[in-house]
Parts: C-alpha cells; sequence; structure tokens
C-alpha cells in the first residue's frame, strides 16, 4: 500500500472521509484520552494531528507544514498528500451551528447567555459569529477568542495546506461536491482499485440550520476566507462516475 496523509479540514466531510478509508486510515482515541505523537505508533500519527485537541504551538494553523517538518520529514514527497475543499460560504454556515448556533432552544439560551448578547435573530448570531472569526487573526494565541476546538474549526483551509510562503504543500485537493470520485481517486492511487459507489456516502449533518446570509454576511464570509474562495475556483471538477 502507497504511504498517504489526509489532512482532514474542520467541516469539510471527516466523518465521511475516516469511514470510507477504513482500515487503511488508523483512528486513535481523540476524545477521552487523546493521544500524543510520543505515545502513539506511527501509523496513528496522521488521525492525532487532525485531532482538534492536539495543541501544535506556532504550527497550530499550518497543520500540513508540521507533518512535513516533523511528522514525515523523510518520505513527505514520496506520499500521496490530499484534503477536500468544501464551498468556503457552505462550510461557514456549517461552522455556524456547529459551534454557534446550534438548533435547539437551550443551547441557544446559553451561548447567548456566555455571549452576554441577546440574538433577536440568526442574523444577528451570524454577524456575531463572523466578528470572533475576523478577531482571531489580532491575537496572539491559539485559544482566543474563544478555545481551540473554534480557532481550529474556523481556520482558514488555505492556512492549513501551504507553507509559510504560500505554496501548496499537498498532492491533491478534491472539491467536496466530488466527494465519491475523490475517494476513488484516493483508493486508486494508495490500494490501486476502487469500491462500490453506494458505499461511499456524506454523512449529514442533523445540525445545520437552513440560514441564509445576506449580502453584506457574504462579503465579509469572502474577505475571511479571501484565498479559499480561489482555491476553490481554480479546482478542476474530477469526472462523474
Amino acid at each position: 500500500m502507497k504511504q498517504f496523509f489526509w489532512l482532514h479540514i474542520k467541516k469539510s466531510a471527516g466523518i465521511s472521509v475516516r469511514r470510507a478509508l477504513k482500515p487503511y486510515y488508523v483512528e486513535v482515541d481523540r476524545g477521552h484520552k487523546p493521544k500524543n505523537f510520543v505515545q502513539a505508533n506511527y501509523s496513528e500519527y496522521n488521525d492525532i494531528l487532525n485531532n482538534y485537541r492536539i495543541n501544535l504551538g506556532n504550527y497550530q494553523f499550518k497543520r500540513a507544514l508540521f507533518a512535513k517538518e516533523y511528522l514525515y520529514k523523510e518520505n513527505w514527497d514520496s506520499m500521496f498528500s490530499f484534503a477536500f475543499c468544501r464551498e468556503p460560504i457552505d462550510r461557514c454556515i456549517s461552522m455556524f451551528y456547529y459551534l454557534f448556533w446550534k438548533k435547539n432552544f437551550r443551547n441557544r439560551v446559553y451561548t447567548s447567555l456566555k455571549s452576554k448578547k441577546i440574538f433577536l435573530s440568526d442574523s444577528y448570531a451570524f454577524d456575531y459569529f463572523l466578528e470572533l472569526i475576523a478577531n482571531r487573526k489580532y491575537s496572539n494565541s491559539n485559544f482566543k477568542p474563544i478555545d481551540l476546538h473554534f480557532t481550529t474549526h474556523t481556520n482558514p483551509m488555505w492556512d492549513d495546506i501551504t507553507d509559510i510562503n504560500g505554496d501548496l504543500l499537498l498532492s491533491k485537493v478534491f472539491k467536496l461536491d466530488d466527494f465519491t470520485e475523490g475517494i476513488n481517486y484516493v483508493l486508486k492511487k494508495i490500494i490501486n482499485k476502487n469500491v462500490d459507489s453506494k458505499f461511499v456516502k456524506l454523512h449529514e449533518n442533523q445540525q445545520k440550520g437552513s440560514f441564509s446570509p445576506n449580502k453584506f454576511q457574504i462579503k465579509k464570509i469572502q474577505q475571511i476566507y479571501k484565498k479559499d474562495f480561489e482555491l476553490y475556483e481554480t479546482i478542476s471538477p474530477l469526472k462523474k462516475e
């Protein structure tokens, strides 16, 4: 089997990719007793890196660079490395409902109390959410404005997949729209075979609501995730099976 590396861009089909790549992608306990690298087998490094709970210091938001320089230094260039790119507005809305504005009333009251604000509408809550994301770049802490969970999940994809010069570090980036084709492309690379497409399906997040941002909010998203939009537009679609 050819060695591979998958960078999990948060809110971009993590559950689905892990399920589709079993047993070739080795999983660890990411929640109850998360391992760090010195405790782990080499085969477990990838899933540990994809765990937001693992603090990478100055590399927290440059995870592909961390992988190249520390985890796979000897064989990075020979590995097949990849990630899935979700349409940035859709990803941002998914972040919003997952991290900040869950669908049930109890969680929304808790968010309002924690934020010390009364959110009279989804739109107002989304404005505040975008403000939090935008403010992260002014902080020198991995944990602000809320915590590591928030900063890791809202990090622009472009930062995670490039080096300090802005050069792409991965072998391939797929559009999430081409999930089935992308997974089969990966399997063809690493084990030289495809799987039946009916077994490769995207997980549906039941927490995601139906909110649609207005033109001012879309402009704000485009400013925050400018490079992600450019990346998404340059990815060539794969031929549908």
